[in-house]
C-alpha cells in the first residue's frame, strides 16, 4: 500500500508541475509578431511613392513576416509578387557601403532598380541625402552595400 501511495504522490506532483510550468503547457498562445517596416505598407512606396502606415485589418504574411497594407486591393497587388515589395536591406544601404549597420527609418526611402531602399534618418545624419549626393553611381553604391550584407543577418 505504501508503494501505491508513493506512486500516486509522485504522479500528482508531476501533474502539478506540468500544469504550473509553461514549458509543459499545450495551450500556450503564440507571440504576436510586430509588422515589418514599422507597419508601413510596402505597396504604397511603389504605387503612391509615399510612406504610408498600413492597417492590421489588411495584414498579410509572407515567409514568416507580417506586412500591413492599406486595402484589399493592395493585398491583391502584394500577393502577385510579394518579393518585389520587400525592402532590399534590413539596414541602411548607405551605411552598409561604409561597412556600418544603422537602423532604418521607413519614411526615408527611395526605389532604385525596382528595389525598395530604406535609409537611416537621425538628427545627425540623413543617409538618403548622402546616398543621393555621392560621387559614386547608384549601381556602385548598391554593389558596395551588397558586398557588406554579411554584416546584417538576413
Amino acid at each position: 500500500m505504501k508503494r501505491i501511495e508513493q506512486i500516486l504522490t509522485t504522479s500528482l506532483l508531476l501533474l502539478a508541475t506540468m500544469l504550473v510550468n509553461p514549458a509543459f503547457s499545450q495551450t500556450e498562445e503564440p507571440a504576436i509578431k510586430a509588422p515589418a517596416i514599422g507597419g508601413y505598407s510596402p505597396v504604397s512606396y511603389f504605387t503612391k511613392n509615399i510612406a504610408e502606415i498600413g492597417s492590421p485589418e489588411f495584414a498579410v504574411e509572407h515567409n514568416g513576416v507580417i506586412y500591413h497594407l492599406m486595402s484589399a486591393d493592395q493585398i491583391k497587388v502584394f500577393e502577385e509578387n510579394p518579393d518585389k515589395y520587400r525592402p532590399k536591406y534590413k539596414s541602411c544601404p548607405y551605411s552598409l557601403t561604409l561597412g556600418k549597420v544603422l537602423p532604418l527609418d521607413p519614411t526615408n526611402f527611395k526605389i532604385v532598380g525596382g528595389n525598395l531602399l530604406l535609409f537611416h534618418l537621425s538628427d545627425d545624419e540623413n543617409a538618403l541625402l548622402l546616398w543621393n549626393d555621392s560621387d559614386v553611381s547608384e549601381a556602385e553604391l548598391t554593389r558596395r552595400a551588397d558586398a557588406n550584407l554579411f554584416l546584417v543577418e538576413f
